[in-house]
């Protein structure tokens, strides 16, 4: 459990930003932005966990759900892109509303990262004017949290559809962290898929990225495969082809990222015979004097057989 504290009872201390990252674990999942999850994705695996009743998108780095640790021994980050909120750690918005900055925020007592060194807090601890530093912090959660609102509708789209699934915790049980099932997704019809993207193709985007992300996951960690039903079994056997399947083909080797670049020309120029019927055509004056040329050509063929 963390301990948060109002950083207005802190207003004469300073900060300094985290360096070393071995809290992560204890964080397990961190809320993760709008404007940041397609490059999330790229590092980090994506996952919806419900707060409150409303669906949040953050990025698991505890290391028991991670293909690779994200923090090494030594407590530095090796998981390539580091999402806003350890940027923004120990500070978090409370749900607290005044007249200064400096009271909507907490600060997590346990990371030590506020004392007697570093940037201060604030200009005027008695006014709680805020330090740039630690302004700009402010100005990030906020932009952090209006992101998140803008995500949970999606997402609450997504599991009204029914294609999100909870993860495996170590213990072999369901997680409290969700990820999205490509099965699930592909079999969606055209009408369930239009409706989705009735207003933004926001939800979808979402979909995409968080299949994308799941290469990062632990293989332990990814939901049990579930079984199809005996009507599509029935039908693959005689011939036909269930409704979903190709997407589930694609999407399956999107996550597997089983493809390969075509390095290959996309034009063969030594195939494509006489190149002078591709070249532009001439300007008119050129085309003028070509034509004056082939009208005094046979003039001078007479000319040159006179004098031979």
């Amino acid at each position: 459990m963390m301990t948060l504290k109002p950083l207005a009872a802190m207003a004469d201390a300073k900060f300094r930003p985290p360096e070393h990252f071995g809290f992560a674990a204890q964080l397990a999942w961190i809320p993760v932005n709008d404007t940041e999850f397609h490059l999330t994705a790229h590092h980090l695996p994506l996952a919806v966990r419900t707060l409150g009743g409303v669906p949040r998108l953050g990025a698991l780095v505890h290391p028991a759900f991670l293909q690779r640790p994200a923090v090494d021994a030594e407590g530095r980050w090796r998981g390539g892109y580091l999402p806003l909120a350890l940027r923004t750690y120990p500070f978090l918005l409370s749900n607290r509303t005044g007249g200064r900055p400096i009271d909507e925020i907490d600060v997590v007592a346990e990371a030590g990262l506020v004392g007697p060194w570093g940037m201060p807090v604030a200009l005027d601890p008695a006014a709680g004017t805020l330090s740039p530093e630690l302004a700009a912090i402010r100005n990030t959660l906020t932009m952090t949290r209006a992101g998140a609102l803008r995500l949970s509708g999606a997402l609450d789209l997504l599991r009204i559809s029914n294609v999100l699934v909870p993860l495996r915790d170590p213990r072999g049980q369901e997680a409290a962290d969700c990820t999205v099932d490509a099965a699930r997704l592909g079999a969606l019809d055209a009408g369930a898929v239009a409706a989705l993207a009735s207003r933004s193709f926001l939800p979808l985007d979402l979909a995409t990225a968080i299949l994308f992300s799941r290469r990062h996951l632990h293989p332990e960690r990814l939901p049990a495969p579930e079984r199809r039903p005996a009507a599509a079994a029935v039908a693959a056997e005689e011939g036909s082809v269930a409704r979903g399947d190709p997407m589930d083909i694609v999407l399956a080797n999107l996550e597997s990222m089983n493809f390969a670049l075509d390095a290959s020309d996309l034009f063969d120029l030594f195939g494509a015979g006489d190149l002078a019927d591709f070249a532009a055509p001439l300007p008119e004056s050129e085309l003028e004097l070509s034509a004056a040329e082939g009208v005094q050509a046979p003039g001078r063929a007479a000319a040159a057989r006179a004098v031979a």
